[in-house]
């Protein structure tokens, strides 16, 4: 491809205010500087708006009820994930660059260890060389289609006659308009028609022109980033989100791809603004369930830290006879449909309280034995309801067991700390360095609860261990692929009945919760404010793409009492955090 140098340059130039490649901050913006005295102005241009996500009305004033405005969230620019760029193109153009489905996928930050934060958190997003050189290659891939398929893509001329009349200028605007999730400036389209006449101009002929046009637009901040910068980047001052700005939050909040037409027309008649309009898209999006559940399940096994089950080491099958990869795939999607039965599914009630104490599960042939049911045949799936001293919701479910269970054995303290740390989000620290493990806790005669007594006898372990250890004893129940079981095999093949009781102290009040195995656990913490404040949280964090504990604290309180007032509904969390004030507006 020619001009590589100039597409880049130009990508970068038209990059605006929405900030600087492969850092996730926002940065300064080339354009004018909006007049503080008049938000929507610029000094040079009294009364046009200098950023084209202005909308044709003086932006109002911000809304924090009764939080702080000091306490906003700041501006930033927040990458689009792989999976995102693949929806985004998908959805919008039908087309997906065959380079797109190698992007390498985005992991947890804490997939080994303790919670830091979701795969999607915003400053953690960064390009490396290597996707650098991905996204060149599937905008180039972009290019070719839209020459290939020129009217799919609003090219309503021939390529010959591009360069004569309003035709390139048509393509421009339209198509600038889905790519950037909001209108191109006049400026913009210039830049982009040097861009094309010099291309085609020195060799390239339209085709080329056009090729380096599309792979510019792609390789634009504008397009691999979401600004929320809102009106003004006035030092200090604060700020509404732009309604185009707005438009993406919500669709890739929601949909993880890029805002449909209905949200684009409200933003383009300066809509979104208002929090009931916003509210009421969120609740549109929310019944469209081919849009939402995907986006949502994304959401659910990465907080249960399953996303990798399937792509993570395989189980032992001296082991594990039934540990195979289908077996696996059948067991995670029968995850899914759990959850979609309570959020999504007509009949549902979108309780979190129920997904967390369910007595049912959803499995085939290959997955019934898994759960001591009889009588399933074939690969589809069927509601089953399962035994009531065994399973309880999502946490006794078959796949997030396989999950956190090692190739060829269980792993109790992996298990116990996730419940610390993810369930109830209380972190654990990492063993002191001076902490040597001595040989014999590694005794495979010894049964797991025997092992880790031994912790307990480490004044330098204990402290720990008492933490996690009730909790990933009692899962000592459920073997490494989810099977139930009374007894635990030790070396020798002698049999040892498994001691699931416990107690482990609770992060809200100290107090000490004693339970007889692990669903009388989970029957007693449903009662419970622990799990859902810790769940709540959790979405927030995902939603907003922050860091732990750097969402403001008010507006988390204030979501987290909407969700338990609607009766620990998923969808009402969901619209809590959509009407927060740090969803709408930023403090410089």
């Amino acid at each position: 491809m020619k001009h590589v140098g100039k597409i880049l340059a130009l990508s970068l130039a038209t990059a605006g205010c929405v900030g600087q490649v492969g850092t996730g901050k926002s940065g300064g913006g080339s354009g004018d500087q909006q007049d503080p005295k008049n938000p929507g102005t610029s000094p040079t241009n009294p009364g046009k708006p200098s950023d084209p996500n202005m909308p044709p009305t003086i932006p109002p004033p911000v809304d924090v009820g009764t939080c702080s405005a000091m306490t906003l969230a700041k501006p930033r620019a927040w990458r689009l994930t792989s999976a995102q760029i693949k929806n985004t193109l998908k959805d919008t153009f039908g087309f997906v660059p065959p380079k797109v489905e190698s992007f390498p996928a985005e992991a947890r930050i804490d997939k080994d260890a303790s919670r830091n934060g979701y795969a999607n958190r915003s400053d953690n997003l960064e390009i490396s060389a290597l996707l650098a050189d991905s996204y060149f290659a599937a905008g180039e891939e972009l290019g070719s289609d839209v020459v290939a398929r020129a009217s799919n893509y609003g090219i309503g001329c021939a390529m010959t006659d591009l360069g004569s009349g309003s035709c390139l200028k048509s393509f421009l605007t339209n198509f600038g308009t889905k790519m950037w999730r909001r209108p191109l400036t006049d400026a913009e389209i210039t830049k982009f028609t040097s861009l094309y006449t010099t291309s085609a101009g020195q060799g390239d002929g339209p085709q080329g022109g056009i090729k380096n046009v599309v792979q510019a637009m792609f390789l634009s901040p504008n397009f691999l980033y979401r600004s929320e910068i809102g009106h003004t980047q006035a030092a200090g001052a604060v700020t509404s989100l732009t309604d185009y700005e707005l438009a993406s939050a919500l669709s890739y909040t929601l949909w993880d791809t890029a805002p449909d037409a209905t949200l684009m027309d409200l933003a383009s008649q300066g809509k979104l603004r208002d929090q009931t309009t916003l509210v009421a898209q969120a609740k549109r999006m929310l019944g469209v369930t081919d849009r939402i559940a995907p986006a949502m399940n994304s959401f659910m096994q990465q907080w249960m830290h399953i996303e990798t089950m399937l792509t993570g080491p395989p189980k032992d099958q001296s082991v594990y006879s039934m540990g195979t990869p289908e077996v696996a795939a059948a067991v995670a999607e029968g995850s899914r449909l759990f959850v979609n039965s309570v959020i999504f599914d007509q009949g549902g009630d979108k309780s979190f309280k129920t997904l967390f104490t369910a007595k049912y599960a959803f499995v085939n042939a290959k997955t019934a034995p898994l759960y001591g049911i009889t009588g399933v045949t074939g690969d589809g799936f069927v509601k089953k309801e399962t035994k009531a001293d065994e399973r309880r919701g999502l946490l006794t479910d078959a796949a997030f067991m396989w999950g956190h269970a090692n190739p060829d054995g269980t792993h109790p303290i992996e298990r116990g700390r996730f419940f610390r740390e993810e369930v109830l989000c209380e972190g654990v620290p990492d063993p002191p360095p001076t902490v040597i493990v001595a040989p014999e806790f590694g005794s495979k005669s010894l049964s797991a609860k025997e092992r880790l007594m031994i912790h307990e006898k480490e004044p330098a372990c204990a402290a720990c261990h008492t933490l996690i250890d009730g909790f990933g004893l009692a899962m000592e129940q459920y073997d490494g692929i989810g099977r139930y079981r009374k007894e635990e095999i030790v070396e020798g093949g002698v049999a040892k009945v498994i001691d699931a009781s416990g107690s482990v102290p609770l992060p809200s009040d100290g107090s000490t919760l004693a339970f007889g195995n692990f669903v009388e656990m989970v029957d007693k913490l449903s009662e419970k404010k622990d799990v859902y404040s810790c769940f709540a949280s959790q979405y927030i964090d995902y939603a907003t793409g922050r860091k732990p504990g750097e969402n403001p604290k008010c507006e988390q309180d204030l979501v987290t009492d909407a969700f338990v007032k609607s009766g620990y509904k998923v969808d009402a969390l969901v619209l809590a955090v959509i009407g927060s004030p740090s969803f709408m507006a930023r403090k410089n």
